[in-house]
């Protein structure tokens, strides 16, 4: 069966093996299919913590970016539980997907809206970009 349309949401950093999704996505959509995905940015998962370095006051100072360009395997903490996800830069997610034969229509990094920024610590995420958006079409 094949489809118009797949859609990933925030899954794709916990995968070792993209290329092999990447060409699962591909075998099953239809030509002018659609892959739309959304992931934790490179930036994002770069860091060993995931957290901003905070001042002794509390206030955050900046986003550690380390090893950025040696992909693999990152340990981190959510919701309280150690959790493991997979570190890849922006060329490793792009040039993948140009290489199983996707063309790219969209990348987006984004960013929270403007009626957000009364929320406490939203404007610290203009600071560093947290999620990717990828739009990809089967030719």
């Amino acid at each position: 069966m094949a489809y118009d349309l797949v859609i990933s949401n925030l899954v794709l950093h916990y995968i070792a093996d993209l290329d092999k999704i990447y060409r699962n996505v591909f075998r099953t959509l239809k030509p002018k299919g659609c892959f739309l995905f959304n992931m934790e940015h490179p930036v994002f998962t770069a860091g060993i913590h995931q957290d901003w370095i905070y001042a002794e006051n509390g206030t955050a100072l900046h986003w550690p970016v380390d090893n950025y360009f040696f992909p693999g395997r990152r340990e981190t903490f959510f919701l309280g539980q150690s959790v493991e996800k997979q570190h890849r830069t922006l060329t490793q997610i792009l040039n993948t997907l140009i290489g199983t034969g996707f063309q790219i229509a969209s990348v987006e990094e984004a960013m929270p809206p403007q009626e957000m920024m009364n929320i406490p610590g939203m404007t610290d995420e203009m600071r560093r970009p947290m999620m990717l958006l990828v739009k990809a079409v089967k030719p």
